[in-house]
């Protein structure tokens, strides 16, 4: 730590008595990973608490001599103890309800700087991403006048109404907030599930709405029209990560022959149909993603351009070979769900999309574009996708040269003392 610390430090020492004295004590030799800004401080790391500490507490994490490091929300059933919101170095308040506040107006700045927000050709974006934002355990993302909140952790459901303030303050006093929640993260979280997994508020005054908060909404993604089921879609209704991956193939498919494989609600699809590619063929296994896929087809002007096929990806892929349609397409995209939730799931999952890139290969013609993502974690965290490229063009005979290797877009940023919050990568390939 530099002198400017050390003095700023010194400068919080009575922290914990501000706050009640709620503090969590790390164990000795636990307390550089926090020091470096890791926000969240694991259960086991954690000595013993002092004070009537209990879930939702807002604490001041210390190291083992009691000297001040990071505070934020406790937890004591979770192995998430405290997710850190600020360190103690910095201009904050003790105040937990003023630091929420001022990171979520933080986030919006940064939105602003990105010119995503009051950008008619893009309604659609991410307010918050969790540690990137330095809001650990809740996602948010902009549609048009309506927010979709994720939240796994138990802070921000107990803090509902200042996080709902908060955003009201900066995206609008009309918002309406859609509020989602998971309940295998809320049961690790040790909140009580009252099976209600989506609810609405109105932002500015966190009364809940009964009725008249729409299921759907259309957006605008660089030009391109979207419907977004905020209530039953994937995550928050849309995969606003993708965003600058989809405007980058539109530049690559004019006249080119396309397969979009779980291909969600069409994103891909369309970017490829609406940069003038020759044909497009788009294939889900969920039914209800297919119908959302058909309408922003229609929406957008190219139901014609598109064939949306209801199948299994492997299923479809290989059927495709065993009728003789290798080498049929100029462009692949892969973009299937998370096959590995963590490491220990890693042994499974790789096989698993090394198939999947054998089979995408095989369609390809020689010198065909695949563009293939892996939105899992550890695969992402380790850099296993273009590893996984160039196994499937090994065992195919074929050869990589890769073009480029991207994630999600800057409204997704990561903070660095948490290579965790890294989960999407895409490849980018030609493949000869």
């Amino acid at each position: 730590m530099d002198a400017a610390h050390v003095a700023a430090l010194e400068t919080h020492g009575a922290m914990a008595a501000r706050l009640d004295a709620n503090v969590a004590r790390v164990k000795r030799g636990k307390a550089n990973m926090f020091l470096d800004g890791c926000p969240i401080v694991y259960a086991g790391a954690i000595e013993a608490t002092e004070g009537k500490v209990k879930t939702g507490d807002w604490v001041c994490v210390t190291d083992h001599a009691k000297a001040p490091i990071c505070v934020g929300f406790y937890n004591e059933t979770s192995s998430y103890a405290v997710r850190a919101l600020a360190m103690c170095w910095e201009e904050e308040s003790v105040d937990g309800d003023v630091v929420i506040a001022r990171r979520i107006r933080e986030a919006y700045e940064l939105r602003v700087s990105l010119g995503l927000v009051g950008n008619e050709r893009t309604t659609c974006y991410r307010l918050l991403n969790s540690e990137g934002d330095r809001c650990s355990g809740l996602n948010a993302d902009v549609y048009g006048d309506i927010v979709v909140a994720s939240s796994t952790a138990a802070w921000a459901e107990r803090r509902r109404d200042v996080i709902l303030r908060s955003i009201a303050d900066v995206v609008g006093e009309n918002t309406k907030v859609v509020w989602r929640r998971d309940q295998k993260m809320y049961e690790q979280e040790g909140e009580p599930w009252n099976g209600e997994s989506v609810s609405y508020y109105h932002a500015a005054t966190g009364e809940e709405i009964a009725e008249g908060v729409p299921s759907e909404v259309h957006v605008v993604e660089n030009g391109v029209k979207y419907v977004v089921d905020m209530a039953g879609g994937h995550k928050t209704g849309f995969y606003v990560d993708q965003r600058d991956n989809r405007a980058a193939l539109r530049e690559m498919v004019r006249g080119k022959r396309v397969l979009d494989v779980c291909c969600y609600t069409g994103g891909f699809a369309l970017s490829a149909a609406l940069g003038g590619a020759a044909s497009v063929t788009a294939v889900d296994s969920s039914e209800s993603a297919l119908a959302v896929a058909a309408q922003n087809a229609e929406l957008n002007g190219v139901a014609d351009k598109i064939e949306f096929v209801r199948a299994d990806a492997f299923d479809f892929m290989q059927d495709a070979l065993d009728s003789g349609a290798a080498g049929s397409y100029d462009v692949v995209i892969l973009d299937p769900p998370k096959f590995a939730p963590n490491k220990t799931a890693l042994a499974k999952a790789l096989p698993k999309y090394v198939g999947l890139n054998k089979r995408a290969m095989a369609l390809l013609s020689r010198g065909g574009i695949l563009v293939t993502c892996s939105c899992s974690g550890a695969v992402t965290q380790d850099r296993l996708l273009p590893k996984v490229v160039n196994e499937a063009a090994r065992a195919s005979g074929r050869f990589v040269t890769t073009l480029s290797v991207t994630g999600a877009g800057k409204d997704q940023p990561i903070d660095p003392s948490y290579a965790f919050g890294e989960y999407l990568s895409v490849v980018t390939a030609r493949i000869a």
